[in-house]
């Protein structure tokens, strides 16, 4: 009796229901990919997502002002405050922030402010850099318009002094002309307040994007 074609059957059961088995249990046994996405993923648990919007408290650790500050000069700051997520701590007070200048204009010397504006670029902590990609609002320095006023002012009072004791009460409009012209040319060659961000400054900002940084 030639047992080759039952041999051959027998081998092919035996396969095709190995085949089947395995796809059972392939079905029934999740990927990491899946178990990943109904877990929030292996990754995605070890994580803290910060919200974009939200408000985080500094402390500058480096003073600036627009007298000597230029566009790319890097400054440091601390998390005055922790930044909390649903009542776990995703970024601790302390925590390093690191940044540069994006805007430093002067005053003007007839008129205008001084601003700064920056950027927050990092915040490190645990070992670890995380991208904040933040701007800060624009600081501006006080109004010089009371002191361009107080110049013009002096100038004129000045001016009618002196058209007075030169050519008596007759001279002193055209005097508080002539000092109110010269009141006006030194408010010209003055520049207004310069805006100074000392050491200690509290910044605040809103995050421009959102974080994710590692579970504490």
């Amino acid at each position: 009796m030639n047992k080759t074609p039952w041999i051959i059957g027998t081998v092919a059961v035996a396969l095709i229901t190995a085949g089947t088995i395995y796809a059972m249990q392939a079905k029934d046994t999740p990927s990491d990919t899946n178990i990943q996405a109904g877990l929030g993923g292996a990754t995605a648990s070890s994580r803290i997502i910060v919200p974009e919007g939200t408000r985080i408290a500094m402390t500058l650790q480096t003073g600036l002002t627009t007298k000597t500050a230029n566009v790319g000069d890097r400054f440091e700051a601390t998390m005055a405050s922790p930044v909390s997520v649903n009542g776990r701590v995703a970024i601790p007070d302390g925590a390093k922030v690191s940044g540069h200048v994006i805007l430093a204009e002067q005053p003007g010397k007839a008129s205008g402010r001084g601003q700064l504006q920056l950027s927050y670029d990092q915040v490190t902590f645990g070992g670890h850099a995380y991208d904040l990609g933040t701007r800060s609002q624009v600081y501006e320095s006080a109004s010089g318009t009371t002191k361009d006023v107080a110049l013009i002012g002096g100038g004129t009072v000045a001016g009618g002094v002196v058209g007075a004791i030169v050519g008596g009460d007759k001279s002193v409009a055209k005097g508080a002309a002539v000092g109110a012209v010269a009141g006006t040319g030194a408010s010209l060659m003055t520049r207004g307040p310069q805006l100074t961000l000392e050491r200690g400054t509290a910044l605040r900002a809103s995050l421009d994007q959102a974080v994710s940084v590692r579970r504490s």
